[in-house]
């Protein structure tokens, strides 16, 4: 009986304990730079393709939270036009405190080779793997941001500045309400005897790459390369075959080999209850279940006429014909991304086609925007 009781709050407090850990240190590093001098910010994101453009939106608003600050925006990249970096280039140009550096990543194969094993469309994702061989020798670290569906609202220095603790990452938890998996790499799990249902749960991601920042000296130290991830990917595939995208596979190469961040710094809302949101965050992250603002656009008639729909009928959720969920609570974070693109070039290329696809979706289930 007694053991019984004790259960719950035992996993209470092993849930409990490293968000303390993340939010004293957070608390901490707030304090030690609130009233810091002006510095360099050195971030870097992956790209593939076309469309670079809307890369633009991430852009704005790291310049716009770093207004004295020099930012270094290392791009790397894969089959991009010279022509669409360059435009890249001058839109930072613009800004007065961004200076883009990009950087080809040699086309190997191996990255497509990822692709295909984890199941994912697209090979960009997994570039930073490589980061440590391609930035300056100098350069230590570096936060990466995904390049279509983050922004940035508060200053990234403190988490620039986290503690490594001889770690790879400094990151955000994938799964942020059940207790952290502490673990090694999957292959030497597995042979321990840890069950499928956890190498499972690890492919998903012990930590959400949304939002990391890379220790560049440790991952050199250790001679990390591309060679490693294909290795474990390969493996994972053949023995378990499980699908996993660039965090399953750090997850399943190196286990939880990270250093947790605060969640502010990659808050992904749709975890947001009415006793729990977050009050400032730094890193807003439009993943998960939620519209990606790139692709759906809410003008100032639709957002009226959906959160109206929502109270007359008492639904938490509008249910759109692709089966994802449009919440009340997720319009002032749509808005608030395309608030930061209507300011950028690539705004009149992208809006047309996102309000059309929105107004759509919305016509299928009984909601007609003029």
């Amino acid at each position: 009986m007694l053991l019984g009781l004790a259960k719950p709050t035992v996993k209470h407090l092993y849930r409990a304990l490293p968000s303390v850990w993340a939010s004293e240190m957070d608390r901490y590093l707030q304090r030690r730079y609130k009233y810091r001098a002006p510095t360099r910010l050195d971030v870097m994101t992956s790209y593939a393709g076309q469309n670079l453009d809307v890369v633009q939106v991430l852009l704005l608003s790291l310049s716009e939270t770093h207004p004295r600050d020099e930012i270094v925006f290392w791009l790397f990249e894969q089959r991009v036009s010279a022509q669409d970096i360059a435009a890249l280039a001058d839109f930072c140009a613009s800004l007065g405190n961004v200076t883009l550096r990009s950087i080809k990543i040699p086309h190997t194969g191996d990255f497509d080779r990822l692709k295909t094993l984890g199941g994912k469309r697209d090979s960009a994702r997994f570039l930073w793997f490589v980061a440590h061989q391609h930035l300056p020798r100098d350069l230590k670290r570096v936060v990466y941001l995904d390049a279509l569906d983050v922004i940035v609202s508060d200053d990234l220095v403190p988490l620039l500045k986290h503690p490594f603790l001889g770690k790879y990452l400094v990151a955000c938890r994938e799964w942020l309400d059940i207790p952290p998996l502490l673990v090694g790499p999957a292959r030497r799990a597995h042979d321990c005897g840890v069950p499928t249902w956890m190498i499972k749960h690890m492919s998903r991601g012990l930590i959400n790459s949304g939002a990391i920042v890379l220790n560049l000296d440790k991952f050199r130290r250790d001679g990390i390369e591309i060679g490693h991830y294909v290795e474990t990917a390969e493996w994972a595939y053949d023995k378990l075959n499980l699908e996993f995208g660039d965090q399953g596979l750090f997850s399943l190469t190196h286990g939880s080999h990270y250093v947790q961040a605060n969640d502010r710094y990659n808050h992904r809302f749709f975890n947001d209850l009415p006793n729990r949101t977050m009050k400032r965050p730094a890193v807003i992250h439009y993943c998960g279940g939620v519209l990606k603002p790139v692709h759906w656009r809410l003008t100032a008639e639709a957002e009226h006429l959906v959160a109206e729909h929502l109270v007359r009928k008492d639904m938490a959720a509008l249910t759109l014909a692709n089966s994802r969920q449009l919440r009340a609570a997720d319009l002032p974070y749509m808005r608030k991304w395309w608030d930061v693109c209507v300011r950028t070039p690539c705004y009149s290329r992208i809006a047309p086609q996102a309000s059309q696809r929105m107004a759509a979706a919305l016509s299928r289930v009984g909601l007609n925007v003029e």
